[in-house]
């Protein structure tokens, strides 16, 4: 009797099929891995977005985000880039309060800091880092038509126009109040004097603007005899080639920008950027880059710029809270700005040429 042959199950006649499909298959995955090990990778980036007072527009812009960027990036594996938001001081702070994506926040005054921390955005404990400072000074036109010295002759004897920050909207605004009373209390110690040359300079104030860049402006265009702003913004101006002429009153206040980290908006890996970004702006390079913007510097003397006979800060006059209390919040908003009177903006540029 013949043995039979033993046959090969359907599966086992259609093995080699299966292996050579399986060896295909892992012949694809192995070339796909080996490709995409091969591409060229996507950077990895952080991006910071700044909120800054509308007269930091160039420094940062042209100076600063450029050199922190190529500094950073040469030295780390991410990348940072940065994009800046300007605006009239008070403006910026009130959006961000309200949500805006400010990861750091440049300030004109302490203020706009607390507002921060109320919100819960910057805890408490947070030292904001001043980045360098700037006297508020007189600009008015070229030869200096009514012979101003100081704050004193803004006053209504002299009959001027003047274009001013509002306080509402600029932290110049709220500088240049304390300026104006400032110079006079301090000068003599009576308040009842401060007051009345703070009245007199507003009587003659005849058109707000929304920010210190903003009153400028309008002044380059015409608008008025003369206007109180930063230093800083004043010799961008003349750099610019703007005809004006600029008065150092021989005491001014002396406005110490602010840096904030906005801790609740910043991730982890965004932390270690922004403050190295914030670091960067004490460093001697980054201190160089702000003075060449007329920022004057943290520490040292600033050379290249008008000395100061006076200046004095806003804890010669009591600190921030107190000065902001009295001065801006009662006395100007319940004694000043209810009486303001403006004229049209056309009578104004024609009464500035």
């Amino acid at each position: 009797m013949e043995s039979a042959t033993p046959q090969k199950s359907g599966i086992a006649a259609r093995r080699p099929w299966v292996i050579w499909l399986l060896g295909f298959f892992l012949l694809i995955l192995a070339l796909s891995v080996y490709i995409y090990s091969n591409l060229p990778k996507p950077a990895k980036r952080v991006h910071l977005i700044v909120y800054a007072f509308s007269t930091q527009e160039e420094v940062f812009t042209q100076g600063i985000f450029p050199a922190f960027e190529q500094k950073w990036n040469a030295a780390n594996e991410w990348q940072v880039t940065l994009e800046g938001v300007f605006g009239p001081a008070e403006t910026l702070a009130g959006q961000i309060t309200l949500g805006a994506p400010a990861d750091i926040a440049i300030f004109s005054n302490p203020q706009q800091v607390t507002w921060l921390k109320v919100s819960k955005l910057v805890s408490q404990d947070f030292i904001p880092v001043v980045i360098g400072s700037t006297p508020l000074v007189i600009v008015t036109r070229s030869g200096n038509p009514a012979s101003l010295v100081g704050f004193a002759d803004l006053s209504a004897a002299n009959g001027l126009n003047l274009m001013h920050p509002d306080p509402n909207t600029s932290g110049a605004g709220e500088w240049a109040l304390l300026a104006e009373y400032g110079s006079a209390y301090l000068a003599s110690g009576d308040t009842a004097a401060a007051e009345a040359q703070l009245q007199g300079i507003w009587e003659q104030v005849r058109l707000l603007a929304p920010s210190a860049r903003a009153a400028l402006t309008l002044f380059e265009l015409g608008a008025g005899d003369a206007l109180i702003t930063y230093e800083q913004d004043a010799l961008l101006a003349a750099a610019r080639g703007v005809p004006l002429e600029i008065v150092y009153p021989s005491r001014t206040v002396l406005v110490q920008p602010l840096a904030v980290l906005v801790e609740e908006n910043i991730t982890r890996r965004e932390r270690e950027a922004a403050q190295a970004f914030l670091d960067f702006l004490l460093s001697a390079e980054g201190q160089n880059i702000l003075t060449r913007y007329y920022l004057r510097p943290v520490e040292g003397l600033a050379e290249g710029f008008e000395p100061l006979v006076q200046p004095f800060t806003v804890e010669d006059l009591g600190g921030w809270p107190r000065a902001y209390n009295q001065m801006v919040e009662v006395f100007w908003r319940e004694t000043i700005e209810p009486g303001l009177d403006f004229l049209p903006a056309p009578i104004l540029l024609d009464s500035g040429d």
